[in-house]
């Protein structure tokens, strides 16, 4: 997204902020009846949270005085893990809620090109990405960096949980196969995950304005189509869908 487009946004996502200071309580999490068979791989694909397309926003988020994600013990060195322990837990009680067996990704920090079930991964290639083949998230070191560092701490806690969300779909034995449907059913997840983040006392002001950052800076170019292979929605349809989870907890995104 061209710098303009995002300083023209940028006032009003401040202000939808402002609404966001409570949710409902998250609803029972709710399985498939067959929702842990073994999901048939056929695509060797990871699934990509989209590319960060654009100008810089550091001038937008500078003038911001929002204070970062909190959570106990946690330390800019030790971030990124914390938060996926933290999605490892939130994603093993909504199973254990429901008796469904459960059981974390490995989480691979990629800071040179990487081999992985999937093919190669680099560190500039994208933020974060999903292999089913080695369920496994790889995430970019210098990138996870530079979203932190021009969009927010949350911006990048949003990536990893939308990539986590690739995970519990495979649970679920979604299909595996690249579609927007399973893109923006990932977002929601993430959203769940930042309604848990509200809840817990982790949210900071401007966090979920974050969360939207992010999802409109990696939104599929306007002359996409839906049905084009690797397209994750377009900028309003991956912050609704982030919307949905954060409001409507996991089960508004199995509704989906």
């Amino acid at each position: 997204m061209p710098g303009r487009r995002f300083r023209a946004l940028f006032p009003l996502l401040l202000s939808l902020a402002t609404l966001l200071a409570a949710t409902a309580p998250s609803p029972a999490f709710a399985a498939p009846a067959d929702a842990m068979q073994s999901a048939a791989l056929s695509t060797a694909r990871f699934q990509e949270q989209g590319d960060l397309d654009g100008g810089s926003v550091e001038d937008a988020i500078a003038a911001d005085d929002f204070s970062g994600f909190t959570m106990p013990g946690m330390t800019p060195d030790t971030m990124t893990q914390d938060v996926l322990n933290d999605i490892d837990a939130f994603w093993a009680a909504e199973f254990a809620a429901q008796g469904n067996d459960y059981y974390a990704a490995a989480i691979v920090p990629v800071a040179e090109v990487t081999a992985s079930s999937c093919g190669d991964f680099g560190p500039y290639d994208n933020p974060a990405a999903y292999c089913p083949l080695d369920d496994s998230v790889y995430y970019s070191v210098p990138l996870s960096q530079e979203i932190q560092t021009t969009v927010g701490d949350f911006a990048w806690i949003t990536v990893l949980s939308h990539e986590w969300g690739h995970h519990v779909q495979l649970l679920l034995g979604i299909d595996p196969a690249l579609s927007i449907d399973r893109e923006l059913q990932a977002d929601c997840f993430s959203g769940a995950y930042a309604q848990r983040a509200l809840q817990q006392g982790f949210l900071q002001e401007g966090d979920v304005t974050e969360a939207m950052v992010i999802n409109i800076l990696s939104g599929d170019p306007v002359e996409m189509e839906e049905t084009v292979a690797g397209a994750h929605g377009s900028s309003d349809y991956r912050v609704i869908s982030f919307m949905e989870g954060y409001f409507g907890g996991s089960t508004a995104c199995l509704a989906q």
